[in-house]
């Protein structure tokens, strides 16, 4: 039985690594307007691109005769298009329409202070430790619990005063909140205002985010010189826009930006010369290529947002399911009741587990489907979050056998109503 019990000290030890280290996710979603706004707004500048439209020929289709053509005309006098609009779809039918594509340029005038609102631009290490945030686990809210001040000291290679100092900027710009965690000497919790505001829709004040793995965190950690990351963030975020826009290609979109426009957020003294420069100091995640004018990014695959995507929902899959796996291990050992087994043991690993007291302990079988729902909410949310959810799930159905119609609705149903104050508890 001694045997079979030391396989359960794993989860004790790594019980204690999560209290003793920074525990990064290894995907993180950021806002692209506080990070647009942390690395400098764009002076107000226009965009001039073309529009492909399918027209109709009508002579080429012999639309003379044609009894919906005349209806287009009589329609069309009278100013009514949305009729206009209606026979012209009907067209589309119509074996003997020669459709061909115009194209039509249009300008667009980008005003971001009026898009994203204005908070002033923060130095190397604000904007470092603010992305930083991003990866410690915050819940739906964007609170963040317990955060060593040292630990974060070490991840950014700099000092605790730096930390102390950076967070006091933070504050007073509004990107982000701190104060004592009381429960640990030189921890801290943090909130981040506008994180819950990431996934919302346009309509309802949601500017989009951004996705970065931790491999791209270590690489703008790496980066020592302001202009070299705010150019890196600029290009992330140029790319991602661009690629959304062209979301059928599975390939990245390549961006080109003027020398001119880049100038745009960054300060006076930064000509041609001196963006070349700071770009070349900082190319593990582009390969550029310059021109007299303008410089494309080309984003290296492996950090692509469409592969990246997957990368996160299989991993995130493949730790929801060793959790379960390690839960059941659990749940059967509860309900071992011979004499020689450790129940204080066992106890204590229901409560690192957050699971209640019962009588019998059925496992938790979950579908494939599942899985995956739980693996997108890890993206969405975070894996704590899920895996706290997926305990309440267990103590309010499971274990008590009541039905459940969808395992997935019912977790995401949990962590919505998570109290903010989480944060405080120990």
């Amino acid at each position: 039985m001694f045997c079979d019990m030391d396989k359960y000290n794993i989860y004790f030890y790594m019980d204690m690594e999560r209290s003793a280290t920074l525990e990064l996710n290894s995907y993180a979603r950021i806002g692209k307007a506080v990070i647009t706004k942390a690395i400098g707004l764009q002076k107000n500048y226009k965009e001039i691109y073309e529009k492909s439209e399918d027209k109709l020929n009508e002579e080429k289709s012999g639309c003379h005769n044609c009894e919906v053509c005349k209806l287009k005309c009589r329609f069309s006098a009278l100013g009514v298009t949305e009729v206009c609009d209606a026979l012209n779809e009907q067209c589309r039918t119509c074996s003997q329409a020669v459709w061909e594509s115009t194209y039509t340029t249009h300008t667009k005038y980008i005003n971001e202070k009026n898009r994203y609102g204005y908070q002033p631009t923060l130095k190397v290490n604000a904007i470092k430790l603010f992305i930083t945030y991003h990866f410690l686990q915050p819940d739906s809210l964007g609170f963040i619990k317990n955060v060593s001040v040292k630990e974060l000291a070490e991840l950014l290679e700099c000092t605790p005063a730096t930390i102390r100092s950076s967070n006091e900027i933070l504050s007073s710009y509004e990107y982000c909140y701190f104060c004592n965690s009381g429960i640990s000497d030189n921890h801290i919790n943090v909130y981040i205002p506008e994180y819950k505001n990431y996934h919302k829709p346009a309509s309802e004040g949601g500017r989009g985010y951004l996705s970065l793995s931790s491999n791209m965190l270590s690489e703008l950690l790496a980066v020592d010189h302001l202009n070299t990351l705010r150019l890196t963030i600029k290009g992330i975020l140029e790319v991602d826009n661009a690629s959304a826009y062209d979301a059928a290609n599975p390939n990245l979109t390549d961006v080109t930006s003027t020398f001119d426009k880049l100038r745009g957020f960054l300060p006076s003294y930064c000509k041609r010369n001196v963006i070349r420069k700071a770009l070349e100091q900082g190319n593990a995640i582009f390969q550029y290529s310059f021109s007299d004018s303008s410089v494309t990014f080309s984003m290296k695959q492996e950090y692509a947002k469409k592969n990246m995507r997957k990368a996160m929902l299989l991993e995130s899959e493949q730790e929801v399911k060793d959790h379960v796996d390690s839960l059941n291990d659990v749940l059967e050992l509860a309900n071992d009741k011979e004499p020689y087994t450790d129940h204080e043991r066992t106890q204590a690993l229901l409560t690192m587990f957050s699971i209640g007291s019962f009588h019998r302990y059925p496992s938790l079988i979950l579908t494939n489907d599942d899985y995956r729902d739980l693996a997108s909410m890890c993206i969405q949310y975070n894996m704590n979050m899920v895996k706290q959810a997926i305990s309440c799930v267990y103590n309010d159905y499971i274990a008590k056998r009541r039905p459940v119609e969808s395992f997935g609705a019912l977790t995401r149903h949990y962590i919505r109503n998570m109290s903010v104050f989480n944060i405080f508890a120990s």
